[in-house]
C-alpha cells in the first residue's frame, strides 16, 4: 500500500499496524496469563505478522517519500543528458498504427545534466526509446542519451519515465558476471541459429534462458493465446527442472549431501548469472528451490514457510516487487503447486489415474487456476485452452531445459558440440510448436473478459466457488454433463466452420482488428487480398477459413503498420502471384536502403531496383522480370508470357489464377503513362509447392515498407507499383486503380509512413454483386482530388475509408452513395473508430452498415439486385 498509494499512506497503515500490535500484545499476555497453548500460538503468530506488516510499510513509505522527493522529478517536461545503467534486457514494444517500432528499457539512474549542472542520483528510471542502436544495450553496462523527463504512469519505485532523443553511448564498463552472461547467450543463440530452423532457434533461448530476442512476435502470440507464455520467461520451473537434474545426476554418482547441496547451489549460481542476475531472475530461483523442496520431500508444510520466507525476504530487498505483477504470478503459482496439485493428483488417483497423467494434469490445473483472477485483472483475457495445451507440453518442458542448459554451456566450450546437443532438442521443440500453433488456432480459444481490478475479483469469487462446489459428487456430475453437451455442439463448429464460407461470396472483410484486411473473390480458393491488418494471425485464420489457397495480386494499399503487419500470415502455405504497392512507394526507399540487408542476404536496396528496373530475361527473386519501357505491364509480352506460364503449370485454361493476370490500360495522358519502372511482374510466382522455408513461416509482424520488400523478396515473390488508369481483369471480375495518380504526393525518405493515408491505392472492382470500392485510408484531402478527377466513384459496396475517421468527407460520401458500406474497425479502439458523424451521413444516404467490431468477419454476395451479407458473429 505504501508503493501503490504513497508514503502518507504507508506511515498511516504503519501507525494503524502497531496499534493493532499493541492489542495483539494484551491479547498474548491473557493468554500466557490463563494458560490457553491455541491462543497462545495464534496471538504469537499474529503478533509477529503485525509487527513484520508494520515494519514493512514504514520501510516502504521511506522508499516512496525518497523517490517522491527525487531532484528528477522537478525536472519533468525538460530535455537533458542522462547516464542510466540498463538493469536487463531492452524489451519491444508493439509498434503503433503507423509502424515504427519502440524498445522500453528499466535501469538505473547514474546521473544526469541540467545545463552546467551534474547531479549524481540513484532511482529506478524507465526509458522508452526507438533505433537501433537501443536493441543492442546490454544490462550492466552505462550508457549516457538525450531525454525528456516524464513522471511515471504507476507508482512503483520509479523515479521517472525517460524519453530517448537520440542513440545511447556506452560509457562504463561491464562488470565481469554480465559479461560471462553475455558470451554464453551469444553463442548459444549462435548455435542455435546454426543447428535449428528459424522458429526452433528463436525459441529455444527463450525457454532456457529467457532470452526473447529473436523469438518471432507471431510465435508469441501463439504462446499468448495459448496460455504458454509464462514458458518463454525465466521462472521457478527453469530452477526446479535444473536443479532437479543436478540432483538426479549426484544420487547417479553416489555423491554425499554435502557434495549434492554444493553441486546444486553452483549450478543454481551458474544458471543465475546466465540468466542475468536481476531482481525477476532471483525471484524465479527462489520460487524453484520452493518447488524443488516440496517435490522432493513431498512434506508441503516445509515448502509453505519456506515459501512465506521467499516472500519476506525478497520483498525486504526489493520492495517494488510488492506491485510485480511477475512477482505475484509467480508467487501463486508456486503456492498452487505447493497446495493444490498434489491433493487434486491424490484426488484423481484414487479413480483409477496412472500417476502421470494425474501428476500433469494436476500440476496444470493448479497453477491456472490460481492465478486466473490475476490473469484476468492484468490482460482481461482468458484462455480456455491453457490446462490442455500445458498438460500437452508439460512432458516435453524438462528435456528441452536440459537440452538446452547443455548446449548453452557447451556453447562456450565448443561451437559443433553444442550444435550436436541442440540438434536432440529439436523432436521436443517440434512437439512444443506444433501444440503451441494449432491448439491457438482453435477459435474461442482465448476470450476477452473484463478486467481490472472488478473484473479479478469477480474472476477470484468463481474461482473459489468452484473449487468450493466441485467437491460435492453431485454438482460434479451436472457440470461435467453440461460441460460435455456445449462442447459436443460448441467444438465441431468452432473448429471446422461447415457453411462457412456461403457458395457466391464476392467480398471478405476480415475482422483483423484495427486495421484492413478484405478478400475480392475471382475463382475457386483464389481471391485479390487487399491489405493484411496490423497481424499475421487474423488475416492468416480468415484467409483459411475462406478456403483461400492462392492470391492473384496482394495489394498493400499504403506503410501503415494496421495494413501491412500481417503479410506473413497472408503469404503463410498460400501462393501468390504478385504484391502490390502504389506508385512512387518503392523508389522512396533507395536512398535508406542500400545497406539493409533482408534474410536471404541481397540487399533491400537491390530487390527494390529489381523490382522497378528490371529488364527482360533478367534474374530476380522470383524468377525472369519484365520492367523495361518496350514491355509494359499491358503489353503483349506481358500478358503472351503470362498466359504461357499458367499453361506450363498445367492448370485448367478457364480457371483464374494467381499468375494470369490480364492488364489492360486506359486512355490516359502520357505524363501519367507508367514507365517500365512501375511493373515487376516476375515469371515464377511462389507457391505451396516451394521447399520448406521459402516463404515466411508464422513470421514476425512487418514494420515498414523495406520489411515488405525483404519478405517478399525472400518468398519470392515479385513486387510491382500501381498507379490510376490500369486495369486488371480476373475472369469476372474487373479492378481499376483510381489512384494514386503520377502527379500524386511522394512519400519522403526516410518518413515513408508520413502523410501515407492521402497516397493509398483506391480500387473499383466491377463484381457479380455490382461495383465495390475500395479506398484504403484515404483522407479529406485524396478525396478531393479523387472527386476533381472525374473517375467514377458510385458504387454498390464502398469499404469505409480509413476505418470511420472524421476525415471523411459528406462530399466524397455523397458522390459514391453506396447501398452497403462496410467497415473494418477494431473493438472498442482508443481513435473513436467510426465516427459518429461519418455514420450519421451514411443513415441519411439510406446505406446500409456492417462493421467487424460488431459483426466479426463481413462477407458480401449476391446480385445487383440483391445484395446479401453474412457475418460471423
Amino acid at each position: 500500500m505504501a508503493v501503490s498509494a504513497g508514503w502518507v499512506a504507508g506511515l498511516l497503515l504503519a501507525g494503524a499496524l502497531v496499534v493493532l500490535a499493541i492489542g495483539l500484545w494484551v491479547l498474548l499476555l491473557w493468554a500466557m496469563a490463563h494458560r490457553g497453548e491455541r491462543r497462545r500460538a495464534v496471538a504469537v503468530v499474529a503478533l509477529a505478522a503485525v509487527l513484520l506488516a508494520a515494519g514493512f510499510a514504514v520501510a516502504a513509505a521511506w522508499r516512496e517519500h525518497r523517490v517522491a522527493t527525487h531532484p528528477l522529478r522537478a525536472a519533468a517536461g525538460f530535455s537533458l543528458r542522462v547516464v542510466v545503467t540498463p538493469g536487463g534486457d531492452p524489451k519491444p514494444m508493439r509498434g503503433s498504427s503507423f509502424g515504427g517500432s519502440r524498445r522500453v528499457v528499466r535501469g538505473t539512474l547514474d546521473e544526469y545534466r541540467l545545463g552546467e549542472t551534474t547531479v549524481r542520483a540513484g532511482g529506478a528510471v524507465v526509458v522508452l526509446a526507438s533505433g537501433d542502436g537501443w536493441a543492442e544495450l546490454v544490462p550492466g553496462q552505462a550508457v549516457e542519451f538525450q531525454a525528456r523527463v516524464d513522471v511515471p504512469g504507476r507508482r512503483d519505485l520509479t523515479v521517472a519515465m525517460l524519453l530517448a532523443q537520440g542513440s545511447p553511448r556506452v560509457v562504463g564498463t561491464l562488470p565481469w558476471w554480465q559479461r560471462v552472461a553475455r558470451s554464453v547467450r551469444t553463442d548459444f543463440a549462435t548455435a542455435t541459429s546454426q543447428a535449428l530452423p528459424a522458429e526452433p532457434a528463436g525459441l529455444l533461448p527463450a525457454l532456457v534462458d529467457g532470452d526473447t530476442s529473436m523469438l518471432p512476435d507471431d510465435l508469441r502470440e501463439e504462446f499468448e493465446i495459448a496460455g504458454l507464455s509464462h514458458l518463454c520467461v525465466v521462472s521457478g520451473a527453469n530452477f526446479t527442472i535444473l536443479l532437479g537434474a543436478v540432483l538426479l545426476a549426484v544420487r547417479v554418482l553416489t555423491l554425499g549431501p554435502r557434495a549434492g547441496a554444493v553441486v546444486a547451489g553452483a549450478a543454481l549460481v551458474l544458471f543465475v548469472i546466465i540468466a542475468r542476475p536481476d531482481p525477476s531472475v532471483l525471484r524465479a530461483g527462489a520460487m524453484g528451490a520452493i518447488t524443488l523442496l516440496a517435490l522432493v520431500t513431498g512434506r508441503r508444510k516445509q515448502a509453505l514457510p519456506a515459501l512465506c520466507a521467499a516472500i519476506i525476504g525478497l520483498l525486504a530487498v526489493w520492495p517494488a516487487l510488492a506491485v510485480s505483477a511477475g512477482f505475484a504470478l509467480s508467487v501463486c503459482a508456486t503456492a498452487g503447486l505447493i497446495l493444490l496439485a498434489p491433493s487434486w493428483a491424490d484426488w484423481l488417483r484414487a479413480r483409477g489415474w496412472r500417476h502421470l497423467p494425474a501428476e500433469l494434469v494436476a500440476v496444470a490445473a493448479g497453477a491456472f487456476v490460481v492465478t486466473t483472477p490475476l490473469v484476468v485483472a492484468l490482460d482481461g483475457k482468458l484462455s480456455l485452452v491453457a490446462i490442455f495445451a500445458n498438460v500437452l507440453v508439460e512432458p516435453v518442458i524438462a528435456p528441452i531445459t536440459v537440452i538446452g542448459a547443455v548446449g548453452a554451456v557447451s556453447a562456450s566450450v565448443w561451437l559443433p558440440l553444442a550444435e550436436l546437443v541442440v540438434r536432440c532438442a529439436a523432436p521436443p521443440m517440434w512437439w512444443l510448436l506444433f501444440v503451441a500453433e494449432h491448439v491457438a488456432d482453435v477459435p474461442g480459444s482465448s476470450v476477452e473478459v473484463s478486467g481490472g481490478m472488478l473484473g479479478g475479483l469477480v474472476a477470484l469469487v468463481v474461482v473459489a466457488v468452484g473449487i468450493l462446489v466441485m467437491r460435492f459428487a453431485a454438482i460434479r456430475r451436472v457440470i461435467l454433463t453440461v460441460a460435455f453437451g456445449v462442447a459436443v455442439v460448441a467444438i465441431p463448429v468452432r473448429i471446422w466452420h461447415p457453411g462457412w464460407p456461403p457458395a457466391g461470396w464476392v467480398l471478405a472483410v476480415c475482422d483483423v482488428g484495427q486495421g484492413d484486411g478484405l478478400a475480392l473473390s475471382v475463382g475457386a480458393d483464389t481471391a485479390v487480398v487487399i491489405d493484411v491488418g496490423p497481424e499475421p494471425r487474423p488475416i492468416r485464420n480468415c484467409l483459411d477459413r475462406l478456403h483461400i489457397s492462392r492470391i492473384a495480386l496482394l495489394v498493400l494499399t499504403h506503410p501503415h503498420a494496421d495494413h501491412i503487419g500481417g503479410l506473413s500470415g497472408a503469404l503463410d502455405g498460400r501462393a501468390v502471384a504478385a504484391v502490390a504497392v502504389g506508385l512512387h512507394e518503392l523508389e522512396g526507399l533507395l536512398p535508406s536502403a542500400g545497406g539493409t540487408a533482408d534474410a536471404s542476404g541481397a540487399s533491400v536496396a537491390d530487390e527494390v531496383r529489381s523490382a522497378r528496373t528490371a529488364q527482360p530475361g533478367s534474374a530476380s527473386a522470383g524468377g525472369r522480370e519484365f520492367g523495361n519501357e518496350s514491355a509494359r505491364c499491358g503489353s503483349p509480352e506481358v500478358r503472351r508470357d503470362l498466359a504461357q506460364r499458367e499453361s506450363d503449370s498445367g492448370s485448367d485454361s478457364s480457371s483464374v489464377a494467381a499468375s494470369a493476370v490480364e492488364v489492360q490500360r486506359q486512355p490516359t495522358t502520357s505524363s501519367s503513362e507508367p514507365s517500365g519502372e512501375q511493373c515487376g511482374l516476375a515469371a515464377d510466382a511462389h507457391s505451396s509447392s516451394d521447399p520448406p522455408g521459402a516463404a515466411p513461416q508464422h513470421g514476425a509482424r512487418v514494420e515498414g515498407l523495406a520489411k515488405v520488400v525483404a519478405v517478399a523478396g525472400e518468398a519470392g515473390i515479385p513486387l510491382m507499383e500501381l498507379s490510376a488508369g490500369q486495369v486488371f481483369r480476373f475472369g469476372a471480375v474487373e479492378l481499376e486503380v483510381l489512384a494514386p495518380g503520377a502527379d500524386g504526393p511522394r512519400p519522403t525518405p526516410g518518413a515513408e509512413a508520413d502523410e501515407a493515408n492521402d497516397r493509398s491505392i483506391v480500387l473499383a472492382a466491377t463484381t457479380p454483386a455490382g461495383r465495390i470500392l475500395l479506398t484504403g485510408d484515404i483522407e479529406a484531402t485524396a478525396q478531393r482530388a479523387l472527386l476533381q478527377s472525374g473517375a467514377p466513384l458510385q458504387a454498390d459496396v464502398l469499404k469505409l475509408p480509413h476505418h470511420g475517421s472524421r476525415t471523411t468527407t459528406t462530399e466524397f460520401l455523397t458522390a459514391v452513395r453506396p447501398r452497403l458500406t462496410v467497415v473494418s474497425v477494431g473493438a472498442e479502439n482508443t481513435f473513436g473508430h467510426p465516427n459518429a458523424g461519418v455514420l450519421t451521413v451514411l443513415s441519411d444516404l439510406g446505406s446500409t452498415v456492417a462493421r467487424t467490431d460488431q459483426h466479426g468477419d463481413v462477407l458480401v454476395l449476391g446480385d445487383r439486385q440483391s445484395l446479401r451479407v453474412v457475418t460471423s458473429r
